[in-house]
């Protein structure tokens, strides 16, 4: 068991840079904008939702660190505060009543981010925006957007946050102080799950599958179902893994064309079969790490060059299909470089 690191102040597990990074901006002044930018349920939101705490709380505390218990913490954490902002595709949708797609974050909602930072702080001395879904914000709207992030009042703050920076303009991320945020290792998830009631050995299962997600094993142990969704992810993946060719083919296919309406499907799917590939991995490597899931447990590699050379495929095709290549050219190109399987086992 790696060695915990504890959730107090801001209840963020791992990403220790980040952390002492944003309270010792709460501490000695922030700047006007930050993105705060890493994969889903790595503690985005989280450590800006702590930040703007540190910030709004009227309790001093030397740690930079909102007291949690006052009303201003309260609110802020309840997303009702008068001086935090949270603006997202779901807020939108909401305010528009879902006139249109709502896929990308509007010029409209610029506006109003606008008309928010123009009022001086109602009950403490910040104006705090976090604004998600940021990478949503097409090329105009993050134009118009500049203004705001130019000019914007002395007692504003605003947090962006995405899963990559790289998707924002050069000039919107000039303007802003890149924070950023990251997987953290297998042992630290299972800390955080043990420290909210999990067995170890469901621990150790749902951290694998997690991929260093904290937020997403913590859902996947409280809410119904989510463990579930995530084991069967890992299911579907090992059993594409098992396929022969023609099957596997089929299922690339099948993922190709589902990636222009679920695309974030198609990317758990690939990212679940990264997670079989890499326990097989460790199994043949004999690394003393048990082989946290049941079905990858069935099967064996008899070189690691071949699990290698699974991984680095998968990682090409993440980034072509980040690149816009063809979802079908991208995913069976990947699937040409696998090893075969067979009952027992891989082949070399």
């Amino acid at each position: 068991m790696g060695e915990a690191i504890a959730a107090a102040p801001w209840n963020i597990w791992g990403n220790r840079t980040a952390v002492e990074r944003m309270q010792r901006a709460a501490r000695m002044g922030p700047r006007h904008a930050y993105i705060i930018s890493g994969p889903a349920s790595t503690g985005k939101s989280r450590l800006a939702t702590s930040f703007a705490s540190a910030l709004i709380c009227p309790e001093p505390r030397e740690a930079a660190v909102g007291c949690g218990s006052c009303s201003s913490c309260r609110r802020v954490e309840r997303g009702i505060h008068p001086d935090v902002s949270r603006v997202d595709l779901a807020y939108q949708a909401v305010r528009d009543e879902s006139k249109s797609k709502n896929t990308s974050l509007n010029i409209s909602t610029v506006r109003e981010i606008g008309r928010f930072i123009s009022l001086r702080p109602a009950e403490s001395s910040w104006r705090v925006v976090i604004v998600d879904d940021v990478k949503t914000m097409q090329e105009p709207a993050q134009e118009a957007f500049l203004k705001t992030l130019e000019e914007p009042p002395s007692y504003v703050v605003i947090l962006l946050l995405t899963s990559d920076a790289d998707l924002l303009l050069p000039t919107v991320r000039s303007r802003c102080s890149i924070v950023t945020m990251s997987p953290v290792p297998d042992a630290l998830v299972v800390d955080a799950l043990l420290a909210q009631g999990a067995s170890a050995e469901e621990a150790e299962l749902i951290a694998v599958a997690s991929r260093g997600r904290v937020g997403v094993a913590l859902m996947a142990l409280e809410e119904e179902g989510r463990k579930e969704a995530l084991l069967d992810a890992i299911n579907d993946a090992t059993s594409w893994i098992a396929g022969d060719p023609y099957a596997r083919m089929v299922r690339s296919a099948q993922l190709a064309d589902q990636f222009s309406e679920s695309r974030d499907v198609v990317f758990e799917q690939l990212l679940s079969a990264e997670v079989a590939w890499r326990e097989l991995i460790l199994r043949l490597a004999d690394t003393g790490k048990p082989t946290s899931h049941p079905i990858v447990s069935t099967c064996r590699l008899t070189t690691l060059d071949g699990g290698y050379r699974a991984l680095a495929a998968i990682n090409r095709c993440l980034r072509d299909l980040d690149a816009n290549v063809r979802p079908r050219a991208a995913i069976e190109t990947m699937v040409l470089q696998w090893p075969d399987v067979t009952a027992g086992g891989l082949k070399e």
